[in-house]
Protein backbone atom coordinates (compact mmCIF):
# COMPACT_ATOMS: atom_id res chain seq x y z
CA UNK A 1 0.00 0.00 0.00
CA UNK A 2 1.56 3.26 -0.68
CA UNK A 3 1.27 5.98 1.70
CA UNK A 4 0.33 9.73 -0.40
CA UNK A 5 0.39 12.94 1.65
CA UNK A 6 -2.76 14.32 2.06
CA UNK A 7 -3.62 17.46 -0.65
CA UNK A 8 -3.45 20.60 1.04
CA UNK A 9 -5.10 23.50 0.25
CA UNK A 10 -3.84 27.29 0.27
CA UNK A 11 -6.68 29.44 1.12
CA UNK A 12 -5.90 32.26 4.01
CA UNK A 13 -8.58 33.45 3.52
CA UNK A 14 -12.78 32.25 3.26
CA UNK A 15 -11.25 28.42 4.25
CA UNK A 16 -13.48 28.51 7.28
CA UNK A 17 -16.61 30.13 5.26
CA UNK A 18 -15.92 27.76 2.47
CA UNK A 19 -15.96 24.40 4.79
CA UNK A 20 -19.36 25.73 6.58
CA UNK A 21 -21.04 26.19 3.47
CA UNK A 22 -19.86 22.71 2.12
CA UNK A 23 -20.99 21.36 4.76
CA UNK A 24 -24.74 23.23 4.76
CA UNK A 25 -24.96 21.69 0.79
CA UNK A 26 -23.87 18.22 1.67
CA UNK A 27 -26.32 18.02 4.65
CA UNK A 28 -28.91 19.70 1.44
CA UNK A 29 -29.94 22.56 4.08
CA UNK A 30 -29.80 25.82 1.43
CA UNK A 31 -31.34 27.87 4.26
CA UNK A 32 -27.99 27.09 6.43
CA UNK A 33 -25.88 27.76 3.35
CA UNK A 34 -27.61 30.90 2.10
CA UNK A 35 -27.34 32.05 6.28
CA UNK A 36 -23.49 31.40 6.31
CA UNK A 37 -23.06 32.94 3.18
CA UNK A 38 -25.09 36.23 4.02
CA UNK A 39 -23.38 36.36 7.40
CA UNK A 40 -19.79 36.25 5.89
CA UNK A 41 -17.11 38.68 5.66
CA UNK A 42 -14.99 36.78 3.13
CA UNK A 43 -17.83 35.39 0.78
CA UNK A 44 -15.55 36.35 -2.54
CA UNK A 45 -12.94 34.82 -0.87
CA UNK A 46 -14.54 31.58 0.51
CA UNK A 47 -16.36 31.27 -3.02
CA UNK A 48 -12.51 30.92 -4.75
CA UNK A 49 -11.23 28.52 -2.36
CA UNK A 50 -14.28 26.37 -2.60
CA UNK A 51 -13.00 26.17 -6.13
CA UNK A 52 -9.86 25.26 -5.15
CA UNK A 53 -10.93 23.01 -2.77
CA UNK A 54 -12.97 21.23 -5.47
CA UNK A 55 -10.57 21.33 -8.37
CA UNK A 56 -7.91 19.50 -5.52
CA UNK A 57 -10.12 16.73 -4.82
CA UNK A 58 -11.30 16.43 -8.56
CA UNK A 59 -7.69 16.13 -9.16
CA UNK A 60 -7.42 13.54 -6.34
CA UNK A 61 -10.35 11.48 -7.41
CA UNK A 62 -8.06 11.68 -11.13
CA UNK A 63 -4.97 10.44 -9.14
CA UNK A 64 -6.80 7.85 -7.77
CA UNK A 65 -8.52 6.43 -10.67
CA UNK A 66 -5.44 6.17 -12.38
CA UNK A 67 -6.38 8.55 -15.34
CA UNK A 68 -5.80 12.27 -16.39
CA UNK A 69 -7.04 14.75 -14.41
CA UNK A 70 -8.70 16.64 -18.03
CA UNK A 71 -10.50 13.02 -18.52
CA UNK A 72 -12.02 14.02 -14.89
CA UNK A 73 -12.95 17.24 -15.72
CA UNK A 74 -14.74 16.05 -19.04
CA UNK A 75 -16.47 13.06 -17.62
CA UNK A 76 -18.12 16.10 -15.27
CA UNK A 77 -19.04 18.61 -18.17
CA UNK A 78 -19.98 15.21 -19.93
CA UNK A 79 -22.22 13.94 -17.68
CA UNK A 80 -22.60 16.03 -14.13
CA UNK A 81 -21.61 13.24 -12.42
CA UNK A 82 -18.80 13.00 -9.49
CA UNK A 83 -16.43 10.40 -9.60
CA UNK A 84 -15.56 10.27 -5.67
Amino acid sequence: MTVTKPARVDCDRGFDTAISMAEAAADRNPAWWNEIRMGADDALDASYCSSKLLGALLQSAAHRLGVPAADVWAHIRRTGELPL
